[in-house]
């Protein structure tokens, strides 16, 4: 076996690909050959090397995962501050990480410079995904699946980079008729000189839905929560199509999640192992962190706990939606410390303050209530809408009755409980603007209590910085 660790430094989309440091910290070599494909995202490995072997694009392809857990990405900010900006979270008396975009002040130029760190991070990740894809290296037919697999997997994280930004930088697809307001930039090049301007929102998704069926047609269909399989691909698709409001393609990637029966949810008595365990059955794919690799004091979790930073809280407005008798208390603690406004719970979905928790990308209950939403929409699948419905919050509380609700009264049934199962996963805000509907706070601690629909502040500012190098990038109204 041989071993590479490289560092990369990436500063904006522009430069990204300019000002690449790779350096090589150590090398060994031993008898075994194949060890890397025991190699997991936490062992990571930042790699703009030369991919002429197996070995390079299994180093690459682990990079590529480590680049997710950055604190910019999936580690900490990005699923953050999308529920920051929502009503579920209202901010301690302390808070000052983020808090501007919490308030609904954010600009191009913030303090933490977080609007041009997260777009940087993310568009680092896409790089790194193009080096994988866009290689032209042949390697043996005795490691063809491999490479396959990994090139599809490549795919379908282009896809997930680009789903991401375009949620966080442009408007939902349906705040036009024809999807045709502005997006972010596609990037499928390595070209260091390129200044790509930005696509439609339905140029993105054209292209997000083209990678992710590209993936489906090389990735292992394997169950390996670790990395992205053929499950987590129909299971991305599926909130794509969602988003999309395409309601039958959304069952449909759904239905293939499911059926494959690789996944069950995790019994009421250990709901709380799917946060606090790794990889439960019914986790299709999360972030991986270790105890040689995590996010430390930086990650999610030290968001909300009191032993870490602990600048924001629960609201009430979605504890009070939690029956007493609901499973689903058991991630929220008290803390005697809070008293007033701020009383009285904290979020312990994420109970390590070394961050050491995984973050869930995607589960199998978000799968069943994107499944669930569909079918709402579709004339004569109420009734698999309800069942679906039934299942999730069944599963928390046994005694809970079933849902009965049709029409417009059965999506918010369905809304209502995406916003507690999903609660504090980077879902809310997004729930709320593709059904066109504001942030109202009525446990509000914030300067900003209410948001209405349509807003341009439900979208972040581009980073100054990236507007700086890249002229052909506009800038967000608004900002």
């Amino acid at each position: 076996m041989f071993k590479i660790t490289v560092m990369i430094k990436y500063k904006n989309l522009d430069n990204l690909r300019k000002s690449i440091a790779v350096v090589m910290l150590s090398i060994f070599a031993s008898s075994c050959s194949n060890d890397f494909l025991d190699l997991q995202p936490h062992q990571s490995i930042d790699t703009d090397m030369a991919l002429q072997s197996i070995g390079d694009f299994q180093a690459a392809n682990v990079g590529m995962y480590d680049g997710l857990s950055s604190s910019n990405y999936y580690g900490r900010y990005f699923v953050l501050v999308s529920d920051i900006m929502s009503d579920d979270v209202k901010q301690n008396a302390s808070a000052n990480r983020a808090s501007d975009w919490a308030a609904y002040a954010g600009s191009s130029t913030d303090n933490n410079n977080l609007a041009n760190n997260i777009w940087s991070r993310i568009y680092s990740v896409i790089d790194r995904s193009n080096r994988i894809i866009l290689s032209e290296t042949t390697l043996p037919p005795s490691v063809q699946d491999e490479f396959d697999n990994i090139k599809g997997q490549a795919y379908a994280v282009r896809a997930l980079a680009h789903f991401d930004l375009v949620r966080l930088y442009a408007q939902h697809y349906t705040y036009t008729n024809d999807a045709s307001h502005m997006g972010i930039p596609i990037v499928t090049s390595i070209d260091p000189f390129t200044k790509p301007a930005r696509n439609s929102v339905k140029e993105v998704y054209d292209q997000i839905i083209s990678d992710l069926q590209t993936a489906l047609e090389l990735v292992d269909k394997k169950k390996n929560s670790f990395f992205l399989t053929q499950s987590g691909v129909y299971g991305l698709l599926s909130r794509v199509y969602l988003y999309k409001e395409d309601w039958v393609n959304a069952v449909d990637a759904a239905d293939q999640v499911i059926d494959s029966n690789l996944f069950s949810l995790v019994p009421n008595e250990n709901y709380q192992a799917i946060f606090n365990t790794d990889h439960s059955s019914e986790t299709i794919f999360e972030i991986d962190m270790h105890e040689t690799d995590n996010r430390g004091t930086d990650a999610l979790g030290g968001m909300y706990l009191a032993t870490g930073y602990g600048d924001y809280l629960p609201s009430k407005d979605v504890l009070n939606l939690l029956p007493p008798n609901d499973v689903r208390n058991s991630l929220y603690i008290t803390d005697a410390g809070l008293a007033g406004d701020y009383a009285s719970k904290r979020v312990n979905k994420y109970d390590s303050k070394l961050g050491l928790n995984n973050i869930p990308v995607i589960r199998l209950s978000e799968v069943y209530l994107n499944r669930a939403e569909a079918n709402a929409h579709i004339p004569g699948a109420e009734m698999a809408a309800q069942q679906d419905l039934n299942k999730i919050r069944q599963r928390a509380l046994p005694s809970a009755p079933d849902v009965t609700a049709t029409g417009s009264q059965l999506i918010d049934e369905i809304l209502k409980e995406r916003r507690v199962e999903l609660a504090f996963e980077g879902h809310r805000l997004y729930d709320l603007t593709r059904n066109k509907k504001g942030v109202h706070r009525t446990d509000c601690t914030s300067s900003v209590c209410d948001v209405s629909y349509p807003s341009d502040r439900f979208v972040l500012a581009i980073g100054q910085a990236e507007i700086d190098v890249n002229p052909n990038v506009t800038q967000n109204p608004g900002y």
